[in-house]
């Protein structure tokens, strides 16, 4: 491979009727500078590609099957910028995957909030009626109670009458001559 150093070192042999020295030297000089700036344009396309392979590779550890079908299209492509858009298709898949997947995770979270909302309302609905019918037995109870106290004053007052009418009935008696 030819350099651009090994084109400024280049001694050519002089003739009579040859070209002039110092156009050619001007020539070589502007070849120099075109050959300098290419390998730098080179040596920076060389680092993309090092990067997108190594980013290819990474996805290719992560990504499964689709990432090798696209690396395996690249090696047979070839070229630096094919590898490139594979790379990029390649990403923009692994980006709308993650969506995909984002989106799917939100909303199987909102699934399982509205199930355990339905669930908890459930919970409370049976909790309320649970307590609804303690409430009536309750009630039912102190009806009971109190009818209870209603007709045990009536017996107590019936028992202490008799007893008085009793008591007054033998203090007649006892009052009366023999």
């Amino acid at each position: 491979m030819l350099s651009a150093e090994d084109i400024v070192n280049k001694q050519f042999k002089t003739k009579r009727d040859g070209y002039d020295p110092d156009d050619v030297d001007d020539f070589l000089d502007e070849v120099v500078k075109e050959l300098r700036r290419i390998q730098i344009e080179n040596d920076g396309l060389n680092q993309k590609v090092l990067g997108a392979e190594s980013r290819v590779a990474e996805l290719q550890r992560s990504g499964g099957p689709i990432a090798a079908s696209l690396v395996t299209g690249a090696a047979e492509t070839g070229t630096s910028s094919q590898l490139l858009q594979l790379a990029r298709k390649l990403h923009d898949q692994h980006i709308q995957e993650g969506f995909t997947e984002r989106d799917r995770i939100i909303e199987e979270g909102k699934n399982h909030v509205t199930r355990m909302l339905a669930e908890q309302e459930l919970r409370q609905r049976n909790e309320i009626s649970v307590l609804d019918q303690q409430r009536i037995e309750i009630e039912r109870e102190i009806e009971r109670l109190k009818l209870f106290e209603k007709e045990y004053r009536q017996h107590l007052k019936q028992h202490l009458d008799k007893q008085l009418a009793d008591l007054a009935n033998s203090g007649q008696e006892s009052a009366k001559p023999f």
